[in-house]
């Protein structure tokens, strides 16, 4: 735990950076504009859902028993076939983003603690810190999105991607930058 105390400025430094970039990417730039679209009956919608509890839902959905049926592989070609994530109330911007802060304090850690078990203590070159630091920070905000790419679908995937790899170049460099010397 060593690392902490020597590399505790770097890991919320990055966190903080990477949360300001952030709001950046989702906010200010272009790239997310897009990726979400209203209902083209949103009432209709809404009604059909009263009552549902908050959950995860699939549709059409059918256990591996029922996915060999011909019925239900029809009704897999006819369409529409899609997840459905209700949650309860409004969402809590507050709490989330803190919690996007503490998430990116996670991703410091890890960086942190690879790059200090990797070099080892003491002074090293700018450059070897932000390669090390970026490649594990890039792997956590980056690649995370491809898993979920390749279930629900590629739409957005890029742009995530580019965030991630916007927000391991902070990672690294702000390591680089604040590495104990």
């Amino acid at each position: 735990m060593e690392f902490l105390s020597a590399l505790w400025i770097p890991i919320v430094v990055s966190a903080v950076f990477v949360w300001i970039a952030s709001f950046l990417t989702h906010m200010v730039f272009p790239h997310h504009k897009k990726e979400w679209v209203g209902l083209p009956d949103e009432a209709k919608f809404n009604a059909a859902l009263e009552g549902v509890p908050p959950g995860q839902y699939m549709f059409p959905f059918g256990t591996m028993e029922d996915q060999k049926n011909p019925e239900f592989q029809a009704k897999m070609k006819a369409g529409p076939c899609g997840t459905l994530t209700i949650w309860s109330g409004p969402v809590n911007m507050g709490r989330n983003l803190v919690l996007t802060l503490l998430y990116y304090m996670v991703v410091g850690l890890f960086a942190a603690y690879v790059a200090w078990h990797g070099l080892g203590e003491g002074e090293h070159p700018y450059l070897l810190v932000f390669r090390i630091t970026g490649a594990v920070a890039f792997a956590a905000h980056g690649l995370g999105w491809m898993s979920h790419a390749i279930w629900y679908g590629w739409k957005g995937f890029w742009a995530d991607l580019a965030d991630g790899l916007l927000y391991a170049l902070i990672t690294g460099g702000t390591f680089g930058w604040l590495w104990p010397h």
